[in-house]
């Protein structure tokens, strides 16, 4: 249809009120659906853990919860934290780490996921947790990924170093830490997001997809005859011995979910393109749907466009299985996907068709932020923008309480919490 011809005056004053409008309303596009889709990782990685299995004893959760050896975090009214200086916004849950985790500046925190997500009924058999994973950003050596275990119960969590499986020039199960590139000197993939289903923890990795661990293989390197934990230098299997960096357990990859053309590549300094292979930065689970969904999303710097600020997307679970709903074909394809209404975002998640997004931009002093948002194709924000603690990360919703956890990076300022829904 032809457009008509405005006068001079109005089309003046259209100009001006045009310009007056935010241009994350203005002039977003929605993204490409067919930009959203992976194809199963390469490798029988199952097939080696269970190689892994029948030589190293394993550990379920429930009982990981129950000896979690760091009992010395602050607990109650003694669990706070100076992240918390500007938040306004009501803290209604809250965990510390103890004195050494809090100010490590190896490890850091990222994505946080709960039983809630885990389970329909928010329970992992007598238990409730609070999984955090951590990146570590030493060089020397090379770490990768820990995921911290937390009975909500006592306070008391237990890290589990995350592995990726291989078969070793002897033609034996080992594993390496989890890294990018996965082989070589690559450094620790960041998992920014995590997401607990069913038996599975869903690990975002930055420039490849997504990785999948399962909870039913945690191996106790301790407790195994040819076990060494008291060597903090090596990882996988030396000389018939296995090593774990100190940990004492180990969770190894068991599949993943990789974009078709290999690792994406963006731009540096934070920033994203406007379409193609999305940026894994975030992940969070959407119970409120039909089938579940995970949701990924993009840490994107602010480039000054609307269509460089970032896109989030949903992923169908099966909720039989808890593993990806894949295609005919054999990919797994995205149901939907959305521009973000502003750039910095560290989580991301949609309940009940609204989502809610955690943001930066204080640096290490200034306030996280908390905002709704709605819409298709394209978000457009939903409310105030609510300050809330320094150095906010992934996101993770409890249904029925009707709480947002996410978890705080920055060292001596650390600490896991929920607030309410804006």
């Amino acid at each position: 249809m032809a457009k008509r011809r405005l006068p001079i005056a109005l089309a003046l004053a259209a100009t001006m009120m045009t310009a007056a409008v935010p241009a994350s309303a203005a002039s977003a596009t929605p993204p490409a659906l067919s930009d959203f889709q992976l194809e199963p990782t390469n490798g029988n990685l199952q097939g080696i853990v269970d190689q892994l299995d029948a030589q190293l004893p394993k550990l379920g959760v429930q009982n990981i919860l129950t000896q979690a050896n760091r009992d010395d975090a602050p607990k109650g009214d003694a669990c706070t934290s100076p992240a918390f200086d500007p938040m306004i916004r009501p803290v209604v849950r809250k965990f510390c780490f103890n004195a050494g985790d809090n100010g490590t500046e190896e490890w850091y925190p990222q994505g946080i996921t709960t039983v809630a997500d885990a389970q329909a009924d928010q329970q992992w058999g007598s238990k409730q947790a609070i999984l955090v994973s951590w990146y570590d950003k030493q060089t020397a050596p090379v770490k990768g990924v820990r995921v911290s275990f937390l009975d909500m119960s006592t306070g008391n969590y237990q890290h589990v170093l995350l592995a990726y499986p291989y078969t070793n020039s002897n033609g034996n199960p080992s594993y390496e830490p989890v890294t990018t590139p996965q082989a070589g000197d690559g450094s620790s993939v960041h998992a920014g997001g995590i997401a607990w289903y069913g038996n599975y923890l869903y690990v975002v990795d930055t420039r490849r997809g997504i990785r999948v661990f399962d909870m039913r293989y945690i191996f106790d390197i301790k407790s195994a005859t040819n076990g060494n934990v008291t060597d903090g230098t090596k990882m996988g299997r030396h000389d018939n011995t296995y090593y774990s960096y100190g940990y004492r357990y180990v969770m190894p990859q068991v599949a993943g979910y990789s974009n078709p053309g290999g690792l994406a590549d963006f731009p540096p300094d934070y920033k994203c393109n406007p379409s193609g292979p999305q940026k894994f930065s975030f992940l969070g689970l959407d119970r409120s749907t039909a089938p579940d969904a995970l949701t990924t999303g993009e840490y994107c710097a602010d480039q000054g466009d609307p269509n460089l600020n970032g896109r989030v997307a949903q992923w169908p679970l099966d909720a039989t299985t808890g593993l990806p709903k894949l295609d005919s074909d054999g990919m797994w394809r995205a149901t939907a996907a959305h521009r973000l209404p502003k750039p910095r975002v560290q989580g991301a998640l949609s309940t009940d068709g609204r989502w809610h997004l955690s943001s930066t931009g204080g640096g290490t002093t200034g306030p996280g932020h908390l905002q709704a948002a709605t819409g298709s194709g394209v978000l457009t924000t939903d409310g105030p923008e609510h300050e809330v603690a320094i150095g906010v990360e992934d996101l993770s919703f409890w249904p029925g309480q009707n709480d947002l956890w996410t978890v705080t990076e920055h060292p001596g300022k650390r600490i896991m919490y929920s607030t309410t829904l804006p």
